[in-house]
């Protein structure tokens, strides 16, 4: 049967290991005395293998271990939060279109209550995509701060046109402005 370079290619990785049977470790012998220069080869690959068995595993610094548990612990607790947020201004423009009086349902369709579902869904939009995107702390920065910075311009706008009172859309500008400084306050990573 001749062998080829191929098949003993595929063969080295159980050869290496240690894992081949007997006439698996013959065979690769047997070719590795026929071409010498694929034998050099294939031992040079297999040398980082050896190492990396050899190597003492490093042990872990405890306090590096406690700040990364608590980087985890963080993280989570993040991403609780922003559920909660996502869930609220989903929901809460449901609140705006039904009531109960008298122990029955009512439906209120007021017109002027879209712009304010609209403006808490976009918001749910931008919570929603933090919760599923798993962003770096600045790229989520820069997401919140753009977010708070343009969301309610149109908002605004309507509240303008419409004679409606536009003060509370400041506490966003306020938000957007904390998280621009604090997008360029971070060191790059």
């Amino acid at each position: 049967m001749n062998v080829t370079q191929e098949v003993v290619t595929d063969l080295l990785p159980i050869y290496f290991s240690g894992e081949a049977s007997g006439d698996t470790k013959v065979l690769v012998e047997d070719y590795f005395r026929q071409d010498p220069d694929f034998e050099r080869i294939a031992r040079n690959a297999a040398t980082p293998l050896e190492t990396l068995r050899a190597a003492t595993p490093i042990a872990a610094d405890p306090e590096k271990e406690k700040r990364d548990l608590e980087s985890v612990r963080w993280g989570l607790r993040r991403r609780q939060w922003l559920f909660a947020g996502s869930l609220f201004l989903t929901l809460f423009p449901l609140s705006y279109y039904f009531t109960f009086t008298h122990g029955h349902l009512v439906s209120l369709t007021v017109r002027d209550t879209l712009w304010n579902a609209a403006f808490h869904w976009s918001l749910a939009v931008v919570f929603w995509f933090l919760y599923f995107a798993r962003l770096r702390r600045r790229t989520v920065s820069l997401a919140v701060a753009i977010s708070f910075t343009l969301i309610p311009i149109p908002f605004v706008l309507h509240s303008v046109f419409a004679g409606e009172p536009v003060l509370w859309f400041a506490v966003f500008w306020v938000w957007a402005a904390v998280a621009w400084i604090g997008h360029f306050r971070q060191r790059h990573c």
